[in-house]
Parts: C-alpha cells; structure tokens; sequence
C-alpha cells in the first residue's frame, strides 16, 4: 500500500468529517469531530459515505490519470471525472445538522 495523499482528501461541508485516501483508493484515515456525533444515525452514515466517496475517487482517478499517461486505455468500470464531479456535487450539498 503507499502513502497517504493531502489531495485525495475529502471534507465534508460542515468540516467535522475528513476523509484521507492514498493512491489507489485505500483508506488511510478518517477524522470525525464531537460534534458531528450529535447528528442523527442517517445524516452522519450519509455525511461517510458521500465523504468517502469523495476521497476514494479522487485517488482512484490518480491512478486512471497514469493508465492514459501510459499510453493505455482504462477499463470502463474505472471511476472517471465526471463521477468525480457527481459525488462532488452529492457532497456539497449535503447537511450534517439543520440549518
């Protein structure tokens, strides 16, 4: 496994979730505040997984980036930018407490 990589972080918006990926896709790390533990059972599953998300596609297209640099193409089950954009946008607008 290599080491972990500051871009392929992911914050949640309320920024009580981060998300660390290394090159890849594999986890490294998670940081979760005390506050966001206040959320419901739901809303914090779903602040993870969109989080998560984040994170693991921004490294997994690291790695598409280096197949194409290589001169080949990537398998269409590899995640590519516009997933990446999509789970951006899932992300962002996602509330860990109501307003």
């Amino acid at each position: 496994m290599s080491e972990a990589d500051p871009a392929f972080d992911a914050t949640h918006p309320s920024g009580q979730l981060m998300f660390r990926s290394c090159r890849g896709g594999y986890l490294d790390s998670v940081v979760l505040t005390e506050p966001a533990l206040g959320a419901d059972a739901a809303t914090l599953a779903e602040a993870i997984v969109r989080t998560a998300d984040v994170s693991y596609l921004r490294a997994a297209l690291a790695v598409r980036e280096e197949i194409i640099a290589a001169g080949h193409s990537p398998s269409a089950e590899l995640a590519g930018p516009a997933d990446l954009r999509a789970a951006v946008a899932r992300l962002a607008e996602h509330r860990l407490h109501p307003a």
